[in-house]
């Protein structure tokens, strides 16, 4: 049998105590060893990294090989520098890692205030005030706006978006550091008509939910219809697939934007990826998390995903017996990425083969088994051949490791000499192989997961592995904790579309899970998604281009008046939480991300649908609920002698900080009023002195220690009345 090995590339290893860990990305690394004349083209062009280390370091660098350094959060800088300055910058020692991205983003696709409780904000029950969202701003990155549409409008018909920068238009107004796009402000969002939506709508529609303002019909109102709008559109097609490089940039300049307004910011991310490692230890997601980390006032969601039913992931226990799985050709490139922990992943072996299943069952021709180790920093081609000679397949093999994560990646160009979809008469699946001993986790769509042939045909199924439906959530910054991951839930059943007529689906159960919103747990086994919202059947904007076309040839999805349109994703719920992000920083525009995700989680609905036992990788903590975010939920507090006065910590479970409201129910101002907090132990730990009858106290942790503690609020030496706090 004969097989041909193409060249090795080695990568830039980095000290020997970091020999395991290269400098340079698998993703990376290959675009450093071009395939093709078009790709060494691109080796002049500049490209978007994340590079971690000396930052000091860094930027000279970057700049003496005529690079671009855009800014830095925390210990990773956001770079731009030709292609083959890379290896050149990879030498110094005071570079730790560097990383492009090669996964795609895409994005993730009224009643839904009913279902999150809005309503009761908006109209200030039992709260001190009404809130809208005034006074702050709703970041969306997404594909783009309608700034015509009147939801986006105030009542005088000005533009209630203050900056849109769209990344897919090239200018030399860019915003800096940035140095790409185009950027509007002020009246030039109304004057041009170069910035737009995407064709479906799609960030008209997460904006509309998020915060339009009912305009247009006075009715599909978003969640935060009060607050200010900026908008950036990313550019999905970008050439060297700096996606991820591309969207901190956005997060930063919505964050930087926001503070020379000198308002708080949440910012709704509905576009996603299903690769990558699901664990946030990426440095994109370090730098992601940084900035949002960097002042109060930040908050930063995104979509779960919508492959709940999809079985794209493979998850086992690797062992001495050889395992399988099957993945077959669907005329693009077949791609599995394998991930595992270094106690693991280092102990398993692995080989890609290819299979004749049709007119009999036969292994063709496959890889030596091999762990990842040799793989670290190789990218390696294997060409696979019949016994006759002929070539069956491109198998091509990276591997990389960083930060206590292994990934072994096979791309597989099947030859066309297979002829699959022209209906020859053989059939050829790829075989994948393990043995040895440790977990392992995959992502692939391409996957054979049914119609499997018995042991008798084919005794090796015996240790077929198939792919589940656990694990489908998206990946990267998505995982992590810094970051409020959504899923959905059916929002409504029927309307009244652009006929005036009723459009139904009474199969629908408003408040069950919609089957397709992806689910967790992250690799490291985390919780995700974090909570729900309402996103399948979400009535909200659609652009003036699309909504006349759609009323023309499917008027069932557009709803009556014409200016909104149905969509269902995790892309609309995400929005949901992003407008009660922006409540919550009307009511505390001094909060914390924590703060806010603390009391989202903690104040989350629990019915018959989630089930009681949560948190669970399926809803999460529950339904967002916007009223008890910021009223506050008994979350394990019992209040005493209400008809005296009034008493809450929120939020409760706290961490770093919590608010004390308080209001003594009495015509007679008290001689002395205060907060007193007990320890378990009934030990006083802190005394507040308070100056008015009614109020709110923001209480540090400070030097507590995690545990229970009891809040009194004391009137002239009397305890009037109790609440129990939790600090976590």
């Amino acid at each position: 049998m004969k097989k041909l090995l193409l060249p090795v590339c080695l990568l830039l290893l980095s000290s020997a105590a970091l020999a395991l860990q290269p400098k340079i990305s698998a993703s990376l690394l290959k675009k450093l060893h071009p395939d093709t004349p078009q790709q060494a083209r691109r080796m002049q062009e500049d490209i978007a990294l994340f590079v971690k280390g000396d930052i000091a370091f860094i930027r000279a660098k970057t700049e003496e090989l005529h690079g671009v350094f855009k800014y830095a959060a925390g210990d990773i800088a956001a770079i731009r520098i030709p292609l083959n300055k890379v290896n050149e910058l990879a030498a110094f020692s005071s570079i730790e890692r560097i990383e492009d991205n090669d996964l795609k983003f895409r994005p993730l696709n009224d009643q839904a205030l009913l279902n999150s409780h809005t309503m009761e904000v908006h109209n200030g029950w039992n709260l001190p005030q009404g809130y809208d969202g005034t006074g702050v701003i709703v970041g969306i990155i997404d594909e783009g706006i309608d700034y015509t549409h009147p939801d986006f409008r105030n009542l005088d018909g000005s533009t209630r978006i203050k900056y849109v920068w769209d990344h897919t238009l090239e200018s030399t107004v860019n915003p800096q550091p940035f140095g790409y796009g185009k950027e509007y402000v002020g009246s030039q969002i109304d004057t041009s008509t170069q910035h737009f939506d995407a064709v479906f709508s799609h960030g008209s529609h997460v904006t509309g939910i998020a915060c339009g303002n009912g305009n247009a019909l006075n009715n599909y109102k978003g969640v935060a219809p009060g607050a200010d709008i900026i908008v950036v559109k990313m550019n999905l097609s970008v050439n060297d697939d700096n996606f991820l490089s591309s969207l901190v940039d956005a997060i930063r300049y919505i964050y930087f934007k926001a503070d020379t307004l000198g308002k708080p910011a949440v910012i709704n991310v509905s576009l996603g990826t299903y690769f990558g490692s699901h664990d946030a230890r990426d440095i994109q997601s370090q730098a992601i998390e940084s900035i949002i980390q960097e002042k109060n006032g930040r908050a930063l969601v995104c979509a779960a995903g919508n492959l709940g039913h999809a079985p794209i992931h493979l998850g086992y226990e690797a062992t001495p017996d050889t395992a399988m799985t099957w993945f077959q050709h669907s005329g693009s490139i077949i791609t599995i990425q394998l991930w595992g922990d270094t106690s693991d992943f280092e102990n398993v072996q692995f080989s890609m083969g290819i299979d004749r299943v049709v007119p009999d069952f036969k292994l063709l021709d496959a890889t030596d088994f091999s762990t990842v180790i040799p793989f670290i920093g190789l990218d390696r081609k294997d060409t696979l051949f019949s016994a006759a000679g002929n070539r069956l397949g491109i198998v091509r093999t990276t591997g990389d490791y960083r930060f206590g994560s292994y990934m072994l990646q096979y791309d597989i160009l099947p030859d066309s000499n297979l002829n699959i979809a022209s209906g020859d008469t053989s059939r050829y699946l790829w075989r994948l192989r393990t043995t040895g001993n440790g977990r392992l986790d995959g992502w692939s769509f391409d996957m054979v997961f049914d119609n499997l042939p018995d042991t008798l045909a084919f005794p090796p199924i015996r240790n077929y592995k198939r792919p589940d439906l656990d694990q489908n959530i998206v990946s990267s910054f998505s995982c992590s904790d810094k970051v409020i991951t959504v899923g959905a839930f059916t929002n409504r059943n029927y309307y009244t579309n652009v006929n005036f007529t009723v459009t139904s689906a009474p199969s629908f159960q408003p408040g069950q899970r919609w089957v397709q919103s992806s689910k967790g747990p992250t690799r490291d086994n985390r919780i995700k998604p974090d909570v729900m919202a309402a996103g399948d059947w979400v009535l909200s904007c659609g652009t003036h281009f699309e909504l006349p076309l759609l009323a023309a040839v499917e008027p069932a999805k557009v709803a009556a008046g014409g200016k909104h349109k149905r969509s269902s994703g995790t892309s609309m719920s995400s929005p949901v939480v992003c407008g009660i992000g922006a409540l919550y920083f009307q009511r505390y525009p001094n909060a914390s991300w924590l703060d806010f995700k603390t009391a989202l989680l903690g104040c989350a609905e629990k019915d018959t649908f989630t089930g009681f036992n949560l948190p669970n990788n399926t809803w999460g903590y529950g339904k967002a609920n916007a009223y008890l975010t910021l009223k506050g939920c008994a979350v394990g507090i019992t209040e005493l002698q209400q008809d005296q006065a009034f008493l809450q910590c929120y939020p409760n479970p706290a961490t770093e900080s919590t608010y004390l409201q308080y209001q003594l129910n009495t015509t007679v101002r008290p001689d002395e009023m205060s907060l007193i907090l007990f320890d378990a132990e009934g030990k006083k730990v802190r005394q507040i002195t308070l100056q008015d009858t009614t109020g709110e106290i923001r209480m540090e942790r400070k030097d507590l220690a995690g545990g229970v503690y009891f809040v009194s609020l004391v009137s002239n030496g009397k305890i009037l009345t109790t609440a129990r706090l939790v600090i976590l």
